[in-house]
C-alpha cells in the first residue's frame, strides 16, 4: 500500500505540473520530463493496486484519479485543430458548407467578425476544405451554437473521454480481467495531454468504437454496428474493424452500420468535394511515420500501393489466425497505425484503450516515446512553423520495431493474467486406427520418457492388432468413437495427469522432450500449453520443406498441428471448454483455443514423424490437400459457422486412403 500511495502522489504531482507548463512547446523538455515520470507513475500504480480492494472501491478509486487528472488540464491550451472545429461549426450556423469552402475563402469573410477573429487567425491549413466525416462536424455545429469559444468543445472531449472510461470498466468485469488495467487509460498522460489538454476529437472515434464493440460482446448487433458505423462518421480509420466483427450468426445486423451514413445528408451539395482534403494530407501530408519512410525510400510512387498489399495481407493473417474478436481488432488497429503515413501522437487514442486488455510493451513504449515530438512542437510554438525532426524517428522506431519482434516470440504474453501452477505429472494419449505397424514404437517413446508417469491410447476401433501391441508395449488402451477429436477426448478423460501430451500414433518422442516442455511450462507460467518442433524420418528435401513450413506456422502463427505432439495444461484445456471433439482439424481448433487465452509455448525439436503418407503423395498432392482444408477451416470458423462434428473434413482428407485413417 506505500508503494502505491508513493506512485499515486508521484503521478499526482507530475500530472498536476505538467498542467500548469502547457502548452507542450513552451517548455518541452520540461514538458517531457515530467511526462515520463507520469507514465512511469502510471504503470506503478497498475503494479502495486491493492488487491484487497473490490471491483467497486478500485474503480471508484480509477474514477477519482481521472477525472482529477482531467479537472487538472481543463486550463490547458487546447490545439488549434480545436479553432477549426469552432470555424466548421460556425459556418454551418450561417448555413455554408465546409467541404466546399475553405476558411480563407473571400464568401467566407464577412464573417470573420470581432469575436471569431482570433479563433479564424488560429487554424492550420485556412486554404483546405473540411477533411473531417460528416458526423464530426454536425457536432462541431451543435458545440458552436452552444458558444464559440473552445469550453464545450473540451467539455465534450472530456466527456467521452469519462464515458469511454465506464465503458472499459464493464468490458473489463465481463472478461473477468483485473480492473487495475484501467490504470493504463484512465491515467495516461498521452489521454490527459490530448484529449483532457488539447481536446482532439479521436476520443469520440475511440468512445463510439469500443462502446459499439461492447454491445457486440452483449450479444446485441444491430446497436453495436450502428455505434461502430457512427465511429466511422468521425474518423474513417475505424473502417478497419469491420472485416473483425462481421459474422454469420449476425450478418442480419450489419446494415445497422449502413444508418450512419445519414450524416452526409446535410453535406450532400458537397459531393466528391466531401473527400478532397482528406485525399490531400493523405497523400501529401508525412509525420512522425516509420514504416511508411522506407517504403517511399523504396518504392517511390509505387509505396502507397505496397503499403495496401501488405496492409491487407497482415489484415489477412490476423483474420484467419487470431480466434478472438477483440484481439484481432486490435491487432488489426495496431496494423493500421504502423501503415499510416501520418501519426500524430494523438492518434494513438484509437488504440490505447485495447491497452487495458491487451497491455502490450511495444504500444507502451510508443505511447511515451510521443516525447520526442515535443521538440517539433517546440519549434512551431516559438517559430510559427511545423518542421518535422527526422533523426528522432530512429529512437521512437527502431525500439519499438525491436520490442514487436520480442513480443511477437515471447512465450509469457501479457493478456494472460492466469498464472498456472507448477507442472508435475505428464500423460501422453496416443489415437490409433490400424496402427499394428507403428504404436508400439509410439509407445516405447513415451514410456521412456523419465517425466511421462502415463499412457493412454485411445483407440477408435482397430482390426489389427493395434490393441494388443499397445498393451504389450506398456500402454492403457480406452476405446473411443471413431474421430481424432473423440479418441483423444476419451484417452483425456482416462488420466488425471496435470499436463497432457497428445502423441501421433506414426509419431516417436526424442529422449529429453518431455522434460524440456516441462522446462518450458514452468519457466513460463502464463502459457496454457504448446506444441514441439519436429523432423520426418529420411529427410528428404519434400519432408524437410514441410517441417520447415510447420516450424514457421507454428512461430508466427501459433497454430500448430498434430504431427507436433501438442501439449496443454489441464487446467487451461478446461478453461477453453474441453478438448474439442472433432473428427479431424481438432488440432488446429485445439491451438485456437488455447490462443484464446495465452500464447502458445514452442519447443524447438522433439518429435520424429513417419514420412509414409508424405513420401506416397509427395508435395503436390497432400500438402494442397492440407492447406485448402486448413485455410477453409480458418475461414468457416471465423465466420462463425456451426463445424460441428467436422465430418465433411474428416471425409475430404482421407477419401483417397481409407487405410491411413487414424
Amino acid at each position: 500500500m506505500i508503494k502505491w500511495g508513493l506512485s499515486a502522489g508521484i503521478w499526482l504531482a507530475a500530472v498536476t505540473v505538467l498542467a500548469r507548463l502547457g502548452p507542450i512547446g513552451r517548455a518541452p523538455w520540461s514538458n517531457a520530463g515530467l511526462y515520463l515520470a507520469a507514465f512511469a507513475a502510471m504503470l506503478a500504480l497498475m503494479r502495486y493496486w491493492p488487491r484487497s480492494w473490490s471491483f467497486r472501491t478500485s474503480l471508484v478509486v480509477i474514477f477519482f484519479l481521472a477525472l482529477a487528472g482531467r479537472l487538472l488540464f481543463w486550463a490547458f491550451p487546447v490545439s488549434n485543430d480545436v479553432y477549426r472545429y469552432i470555424w466548421e461549426g460556425y459556418i454551418q450556423l450561417w448555413g455554408y458548407n465546409p467541404y466546399l469552402l475553405p476558411p480563407d475563402s473571400p464568401e467566407l469573410t464577412h464573417l470573420i467578425f470581432v469575436h471569431i477573429k482570433d479563433i479564424w487567425a488560429q487554424i492550420n491549413h485556412k486554404d483546405l476544405t473540411a477533411a473531417y466525416p460528416p458526423l464530426t462536424l454536425i457536432i462541431f455545429r451543435f458545440l458552436a451554437s452552444l458558444s464559440l469559444t473552445t469550453a464545450p468543445f473540451k467539455s465534450a472531449m472530456i466527456g467521452f473521454d469519462l464515458l469511454l472510461v465506464v465503458v472499459l470498466a464493464f468490458m473489463l468485469r465481463n472478461r473477468r480481467l483485473p480492473v487495475r488495467r484501467l490504470i493504463l487509460y484512465a491515467a495516461n498522460p498521452l489521454v490527459l495531454v490530448y484529449v483532457a489538454g488539447e481536446a482532439h476529437l479521436d476520443v469520440i472515434q475511440a468512445a463510439l468504437l469500443m462502446l459499439g464493440i461492447a454491445m457486440l460482446e452483449r450479444d446485441r448487433p444491430p446497436l453495436g454496428f450502428f455505434l461502430c458505423g457512427m465511429a466511422v462518421m468521425v474518423k474513417y480509420l475505424s473502417l478497419a474493424v469491420f472485416p473483425f466483427i462481421l459474422t454469420l450468426k449476425n450478418k442480419h445486423a450489419w446494415p445497422f452500420a449502413l444508418l450512419a451514413l445519414v450524416c452526409f445528408i446535410p453535406f450532400a451539395d458537397a459531393g466528391s468535394m466531401i473527400f478532397h482534403s482528406l485525399l490531400i494530407f493523405g497523400r501529401e501530408m508525412h509525420y512522425n511515420d516509420g514504416l511508411p519512410v522506407i517504403l517511399r525510400f523504396l518504392f517511390y510512387d509505387q509505396a502507397v500501393w505496397i503499403s495496401i498489399l501488405m496492409l491487407s495481407t497482415v489484415w489477412g493473417v490476423i483474420f484467419l489466425t487470431v480466434p478472438d474478436r477483440l484481439r484481432s481488432i486490435y491487432l488489426a488497429i495496431g496494423a493500421l497505425l504502423v501503415f499510416l503515413p501520418t501519426l500524430h501522437p494523438w492518434y494513438l487514442l484509437l488504440i490505447l484503450p485495447f491497452m487495458v486488455f491487451f497491455p502490450s510493451r511495444p504500444w507502451l513504449f510508443l505511447c511515451a516515446a510521443m516525447v520526442l515530438t515535443f521538440p517539433v512542437v517546440a519549434i512551431e510554438f516559438s517559430k510559427g512553423y511545423f518542421q518535422e525532426i527526422y533523426a528522432v524517428k530512429p529512437l521512437i522506431y527502431l525500439p519499438f520495431a525491436v520490442l514487436l519482434v520480442h513480443a511477437w516470440h515471447r512465450r509469457d504474453e501479457d493478456w494472460s493474467h492466469v498464472v498456472y501452477a507448477p507442472p508435475d505429472r505428464v500423460a501422453v494419449v496416443i489415437p490409433t486406427l490400424n496402427e499394428a505397424a507403428a504404436v508400439a514404437a509410439a509407445v516405447d517413446s513415451a514410456r521412456i520418457q523419465p517425466e511421462v508417469t502415463d499412457i493412454v491410447v485411445a483407440d477408435g476401433g482397430s482390426t489389427d492388432n493395434t490393441v494388443a501391441l499397445a498393451r504389450q508395449a506398456g500402454a492403457r488402451v480406452v476405446s473411443a468413437p471413431q474421430g481424432r477429436g473423440h479418441q483423444i477426448r476419451a484417452g483425456i478423460d482416462h488420466t488425471d495427469a496435470d499436463v497432457i501430451v497428445v502423441l501421433h500414433a506414426d509419431s516417436r518422442l526424442e529422449m529429453g522432450a518431455a522434460g524440456r516442455m516441462l522446462a518450458a511450462l514452468a519457466a513460463f507460467e502464463r502459457a496454457p500449453g504448446g506444441a514441439f518442433g519436429m523432423q520426418f524420418d529420411g529427410r528428404s528435401r519434400t519432408t524437410r520443406w514441410i517441417a520447415r513450413l510447420n516450424h514457421w506456422r507454428t512461430v508466427w502463427t501459433g497454430i500448430s498441428f498434430g504431427d507436433q505432439a501438442q501439449f496443454f495444461r489441464r487446467s487451461a484445456l478446461n478453461a477453453t471448454g474441453g478438448f474439442p471433439a472433432c473428427m479431424l482439424m481438432e488440432d488446429v481448433e485445439l491451438a485456437l483455443r488455447l490462443k484464446r487465452i495465452g500464447r502458445p509455448l514452442y519447443v524447438a525439436g522433439g518429435i520424429r514423424v513417419s514420412d509414409r503418407r508424405w513420401g506416397r503423395e509427395g508435395l503436390g498432392g497432400n500438402v494442397l490437400t492440407v492447406l485448402r482444408l486448413f485455410f477453409s477451416y480458418l475461414l468457416l470458423r471465423r465466420l462463425g459457422v456451426d463445424l460441428g462434428d467436422n465430418d465433411t473434413f474428416y471425409r475430404r482428407y482421407y477419401r483417397r486412403h481409407q487405410a491411413d485413417i487414424r
